[in-house]
């Protein structure tokens, strides 16, 4: 909790890289000033480079503790006087209290999603088998990358890094 009240925050301007993210601001009633049109960090240094830069310029980036550093480095390296607040971190449930893990190791899946780097890595760390033909889908290119680094190939990318994009893209590759 960084403000007692919205009020405090004056003028500033909110940036949001994707539309969930926005409507979570815009749940507060406050405006949302700058959403690039592809939900990646690399997407929101292009805006500000278009605005004239941001040499000087005080910034927050709310985030979660283990989202890539590119935003707050590439800001801070364009002149940005750069804070971060971890908003929260991602804890992966090693507890298999659905019976999830165990319906996955002995029924398998057609398919896999993964919205983030930080589901590939917990995913990964359970050790769980891994099923023969099974198909791989990821939000955008940066959970791509992840995977890849960890050995896999990605059968669906979503254009639209979102949630509705990813299923856009899952129900296009099997023709639905």
């Amino acid at each position: 909790k960084l403000y007692d009240d919205a009020r405090e925050i004056g003028a500033a301007k909110i940036a949001a890289i994707g539309p969930a993210t926005a409507q979570r601001v815009k749940d507060f009633r406050l405006h949302v000033d700058l959403q690039p049109e592809e939900f990646v960090a690399e997407a929101v240094v292009k805006e500000f480079e278009k605005t004239g830069g941001v040499e000087n310029l005080r910034i927050l980036i709310a985030r979660a503790e283990k989202a890539r550093d590119l935003l707050p480095k590439r800001l801070g390296g364009m002149g940005a006087i750069v804070d971060e607040a971890f908003a929260y971190q991602t804890v992966p449930e090693t507890r298999d209290v659905t019976g999830a893990h165990r319906r996955f190791s002995t029924e398998g899946a057609d398919l896999i999603t993964f919205t983030s780097s930080s589901t590939v890595e917990n995913f990964l760390d359970l050790k769980l088998p891994w099923p023969a033909g099974m198909k791989v889908a990821s939000i955008g290119p940066i959970t791509s990358a992840t995977l890849r680094e960890r050995g896999l190939s990605v059968d669906v990318e979503a254009k639209r890094h979102d949630v509705v994009g990813l299923i856009e893209a899952i129900r296009k590759f099997y023709g639905a």
